[in-house]
């Protein structure tokens, strides 16, 4: 776990939300998505919740002294002046479509791309050869799948600052300086990230980071992850050159939605191979957009929905949540839909959507073919 805080605490920060909480959430959902067999797994992960408490508004203390006695009202026939209602929150569907490729370099393969916004896209990068362990959902024999080595971020024009690309060092991490370069004759930077083991000093891990122009007024990142060999800058180099384009395609789901309350929207969307990931499928929903559309949308994001689907019902969770059906945990704002060997996580986070809500929307999801990834859905939500 100290390995995925050190990563996410190097990733590029947004312009905020850069606090402990910030940085353990998406630990949390690093942790998720590399699927590595910890404890009862990815599950596990996802039944953490994380709730905030309200606080209690009054007013200044009288002192005991009475309020000054207030002359009586006239009567009117007017009507009441109507109440001030806030106006709706606009909703701005978001079309989760890329034109991005996967392709191959090397050792190295990226994507495709798996995760989409209104501001970025995502591209998962692995290195043959470098695989983690995954429990079955008997929490038997492991399954290998590959593990991913680094990020490509590709952000919409004009979204990404590049002030943005550096990184917080500590014990064990050292960030280099930035240093200018070119990739295909438009303007880059570097930096590299020495990691020293706390449990042997000796053993260093040098990775290269990258930020490019891959087109007019767009760039993209590459960030490692601290789960892999080095990464010298000529292979983040080589990876980069790499970026390709294709006829546009769309991130899709495999069900529909038949209740989401007023002004809900998706905002971000995450499809993976199953022979990748068994975590195959991730919605994250919000009340209208996000404002800023270079900000992360993860598990810390104010107020968000997630509902994510999971190939396996995990091992070691209690067989009264392995039944068909739908179940709910009262005051968690949390519900699991069982389907087959296929299990789906609804969770909300921030408050914003009451458990009634969430299950009124884990009892409206309309399955599709959860196995088959060529039938899904286009997101219209």
């Amino acid at each position: 776990m100290q390995d995925v805080l050190r990563s996410v605490e190097a990733m590029p920060p947004p312009p905020s939300r850069t606090t402990t909480d910030d940085i353990i959430g998406r630990a949390r959902r690093s942790q998720i998505w590399r699927n590595v067999a910890l404890g009862s797994g990815v599950a596990a992960c996802l039944a953490v919740v994380v709730t905030v408490p309200a606080l209690a508004l009054t007013g200044p203390d009288m002192g005991g002294a009475q309020p000054a006695a207030q002359p009586a009202q006239q009567q009117s026939s007017a009507p009441p002046p109507a109440t001030p209602t806030d106006p709706p929150l606009p909703v701005k569907k978001v079309a989760f479509r890329t034109d991005l490729a996967g392709y191959r370099i090397g050792e190295f393969q990226v994507g495709p791309p798996a995760y989409v916004t209104a501001g970025y896209t995502e591209l998962p990068v692995y290195r043959d050869g470098v695989v983690g362990l995954m429990s079955t959902p008997q929490g038997t024999s492991p399954t290998m799948l590959p593990v991913e080595i680094a990020t490509i971020t590709v952000y919409a024009k004009d979204v990404y600052d590049t002030a943005t690309f550096g990184g917080a060092g500590n014990a064990t991490l050292a960030i280099g300086q930035r240093y200018p370069m070119s990739i295909e004759g438009r303007q880059a930077w570097t930096r590299d990230w020495v990691y020293t083991s706390p449990v042997n000093p000796k053993k260093k891990m040098t990775m290269a980071a990258l930020a490019w122009q891959h087109a007019d007024g767009a760039w993209a990142t590459l960030v490692p992850n601290f789960n892999s060999l080095d990464l010298s800058r000529e292979q983040a180099t080589k990876i980069a050159t790499g970026l390709t384009t294709r006829t546009p395609v769309d991130l899709k789901v495999p069900y529909r939605l038949s209740y989401l309350p007023a002004n809900w929207q998706a905002v971000a969307v995450r499809q993976n191979p199953a022979a990748n990931r068994n975590l195959i499928s991730q919605v994250f929903l919000h009340q209208g957009p996000v404002a800023d559309p270079a900000a992360r949308i993860d598990d810390v994001l104010p107020g968000n929905l997630q509902i994510s689907l999971m190939k396996g019902l995990g091992a070691g969770k209690a067989e009264s949540i392995k039944k068909e059906g739908v179940h709910c945990t009262p005051g968690k704002a949390t519900c699991a839909v069982i389907h087959g060997d296929y299990r789906i996580d609804l969770y909300g986070y921030g408050g914003t959507l009451s458990d009634t809500e969430i299950k009124k929307i884990a009892d409206g999801l309309q399955l599709g073919d959860l196995a088959h990834q060529n039938t899904w859905y286009k997101v219209d939500f």
